[in-house]
């Protein structure tokens, strides 16, 4: 009889990772590592987005209420360790980069075997570009007529970052 696999957690994972990259002489810093895949707002709120679906049945919360909702009631001091003011949830939604709101896709269903749709997407960007927050840890900067196919959810999850870096 087959056993049935156990959901991963994505940053039990990515620390796993981190440990066997850097080898058995260094040892690994949890927080920095927390801190590396949280330095922006748009890291933080892909992989809160997966936190998210995590929580709900792989299903992506369903409007900026939804989500900011269960952000209040997240535990406060894992919010703090991802470099986020658990009273300040409103500004998490804000880039830094181009001090506009993100746009957000809602309702996107993820999989508990990983998922590297786009969800965070930044409304106006820098110099033309924009960047796109996915839910494989991954953020690129796409030109328009790219940032318009991944809105649209047109692009297939094998085209989406298989030359992307990490």
């Amino acid at each position: 009889m087959k056993s049935k696999p156990t959901q991963p957690n994505r940053l039990a994972c990515c620390l796993m990772l981190l440990a066997l990259l850097g080898g058995c002489r260094r040892e690994i810093d949890v927080n920095e590592a927390i801190a590396k895949v949280n330095e922006n707002n748009i890291q933080r709120l892909a992989n809160l987005y997966f936190a998210f679906q995590m929580k709900h049945d792989w299903q992506g919360p369903a409007d900026d209420a939804e989500f900011k909702a269960f952000l209040r009631s997240y535990n406060p001091q894992k919010l703090t360790r991802i470099g986020i003011d658990p009273h300040a949830i409103d500004e998490l939604f804000i880039n830094e980069r181009d001090g506009e709101p993100f746009k957000i896709r809602y309702s996107v269903v993820g999989s508990a075997m990983g998922s590297s749709e786009p969800v965070i997407f930044e409304s106006v960007g820098v110099d033309g570009k924009r960047m796109v927050g996915f839910l494989d840890m991954v953020q690129r900067e796409v030109d328009d007529a790219e940032y318009e196919e991944l809105w649209a959810g047109k692009m297939k999850p094998a085209e989406l970052n298989r030359d992307a870096i990490r």
